[in-house]
């Protein structure tokens, strides 16, 4: 079960955390132990006078220990990473906004391999983003290192790899061209896009067969000169499933590569700092090397494996894996600095009560909302957090993630979307016109709905969940799940009524359409019992840093003219060039 108290240190726990001189608070880990924290200012005297690193509290000693054994100085690396992206606020449009990724890559205070030789890293700096502030920046952060870097360095032969040092010190972008127009978010993966091997040519032609398989919602996709595009890879005619291909989009000049199209998504309600696009590939050559050959490759005109390990929508979706936990944790962490920012507003907000003047903050609804959404939060983090070490492993191994852990992960993403969106609402509701106002952080709620579907929507993997549980009843059979519901688990039972109105349809997909559609309530209460197993099952553990309220006021004005000034790439010198 998980084992936590609530860590409110930040935000609870005096009239005012500005005029703070002192106070009491217990240790999360020790509730018996106290520890007097100095005042905010000065606790945060280690990482820098620039306000831009916010207000920090010492770290209690778990997790100083534990930040001392993940093989890099935490401290140290949240000074350098949040200097190199103080400007970030500012940055308003795609062209200022890819400009100042660029910067940020070419810093090296991240590095793509990070990933997998210091994942801690590569996580922890997706928390401080979202402590920043959760805007169209946060994803191009995780489309550059996630989706892209990531899939080069999951992917990529050993010869290939190399190419990563040379990426990073010319500060180039990439994308990550997956998802398609007919297959979005809410259909699952499908690829249409063809990768055809031409034999006499000794390369691949690239080709988009119809509209709907456009490469859909690309997010860096108009301000990226490079791509790992997913691809359905066909060999004399055999299709060979998804693989993945590096590929140029733009040359050295910013101009696009022949047949390639792109089109912006246009203006959204929210994060128009960051460019989406759709994109079309019209018999596109691509060289033997664009093959990310580390599981499969091409020898003698013939299809082989390159290890032990198959080629499979699974191995591909590793990136997906590492999107979704990142994705969870921002989403968490925004929505928990939301609550801190709101604490300090209310406890200095004077309201007239019946005893004379009070505070917005001691009317007993809003005092609610803020224990219920402290102890949820705090909760669904600490199961986050102890699913992300679990990766942690894996991708300092180099294996692929059990099925458990996918569906953990998946149950990470989904717990915290949702709570995230519900304790935000919940709150919105009790603090007036305050969430109406800019710099509130009220202003980037939308960004919680963006959450919700990138990296595989909640609803789907919902499905995913009840699919994986039906198919345990179908390995166990239908007496051992009898005899586990009767033992009192409600999952089971839940589990074998929903095989029982599924079977009649057997593989007749007319049937099985009309099946799932009749029953969708029992599939998705199915996938929360799932859920609350994983939940109540593992132990959770808080992140090695104290979560610190930076939020920075989103942009109030956006360039509609931004496509005019982008800067689409960069030279071999590394100097910016206009598209």
């Amino acid at each position: 079960m998980l084992s936590y108290l609530p860590r409110r240190a930040l935000a609870r726990s005096a009239p005012s955390l500005r005029t703070l001189t002192s106070v009491s608070i217990a240790r999360p880990i020790d509730a018996a132990e106290n520890v007097k924290f100095e005042t905010l200012s000065s606790s945060c005297q280690h990482l820098s006078s620039n306000p831009f690193l916010g207000r920090s509290l010492p770290m209690n000693g778990s997790r100083r220990l534990f930040a001392s054994c993940s093989g890099f100085d935490h401290e140290k690396f949240t000074q350098d990473f949040l200097a190199e992206v103080q400007d970030v606020p500012v940055c308003t449009d795609p062209a200022t906004s890819s400009q100042a990724l660029r910067s940020l890559v070419k810093s090296k205070v991240l590095k793509f391999t990070d990933m997998s030789e210091n994942p801690e890293k590569f996580f922890l700096a997706h928390r401080l983003l979202s402590t920043v502030g959760l805007g169209g920046f946060g994803i191009r952060f995780t489309v550059q290192f996630n989706l892209f870097a990531g899939s080069l360095v999951g992917l990529a032969g050993e010869e290939q790899l190399k190419m990563l040092d040379d990426i990073q010190e010319k500060g180039q972008l990439g994308c990550f061209l997956l998802t398609e127009m007919q297959a979005g978010v809410l259909s699952g993966l499908i690829v249409e896009t063809t990768c055809e091997w031409d034999e006499a040519s000794q390369e691949f032609v690239l080709h988009t067969p119809s509209d709907k398989a456009a490469k859909n919602w690309i997010s860096q996709g108009y301000t990226a000169e490079l791509g790992v595009v997913i691809a359905d890879l066909r060999i004399k005619g055999k299709s060979h499933g998804p693989h993945a291909f590096h590929m140029r989009l733009r040359d050295d000049d910013g101009n696009l590569m022949p047949g390639i199209r792109i089109d912006d998504m246009g203006t959204k309600t929210v994060a128009n700092d960051l460019d989406n696009a759709r994109v079309w590939f019209d018999q596109v050559k691509l060289p033997k090397d664009a093959l990310l050959n580390k599981f499969a490759d091409i020898e003698n005109d013939e299809y082989v494996q390159t290890t032990d390990e198959r080629m499979r929508i699974e191995v591909i979706g590793q990136r997906l894996l590492t999107g979704r936990m990142a994705i969870a944790e921002a989403a968490l962490l925004s929505c928990r600095v939301l609550h801190m920012r709101t604490e300090e507003y209310a406890r200095q907000k004077v309201c007239n009560g019946l005893n004379g003047e009070t505070s917005l903050y001691s009317m007993p609804q809003l005092k609610n909302v803020f224990d219920e959404s402290y102890a949820e939060l705090d909760r669904t983090i600490e199961f986050v957090s102890a699913c992300e070490q679990r990766l942690n492993k894996c991708l300092s191994s180099g294996t692929i993630p059990d099925a458990d852990l996918v569906d953990a992960i998946s149950v990470c993403k989904i717990k915290a979307i949702e709570v995230s969106i519900a304790r935000a609402h919940a709150l919105r509701l009790e603090v007036g016109s305050y969430a109406l106002m800019h710099k509130t952080g009220f202003e980037l709620m939308d960004m919680l709905l963006c959450c919700k579907f990138a990296e595989g929507d909640s609803r789907i993997l919902q499905m995913k969940l009840s699919r994986d549980r039906l198919k345990k009843v179908k390995k166990d059979g239908p007496f051992s799940t009898l005899l586990r519901a009767l033992t009192g688990d409600f999952e089971a039972m839940a589990a074998l009524n929903l095989a029982r109105k599924l079977a009649p349809a057997g593989r007749d997909l007319a049937k099985m359409e009309s099946a799932f559609n009749e029953n969708w309530k029992d599939i998705y209460s199915l996938a929360e019992m799932v859920q609350d197993r994983h939940m109540n099952d593992q132990e959770g553990t808080p992140f090695a840093e104290d979560i610190v309220q930076r939020l920075m006021p989103a942009a109030v004005e956006y360039d509609l003219d931004w496509k005019d000034k982008v800067v689409a790439t960069t030279s071999e010198k590394g100097e910016a060039v206009s598209a």
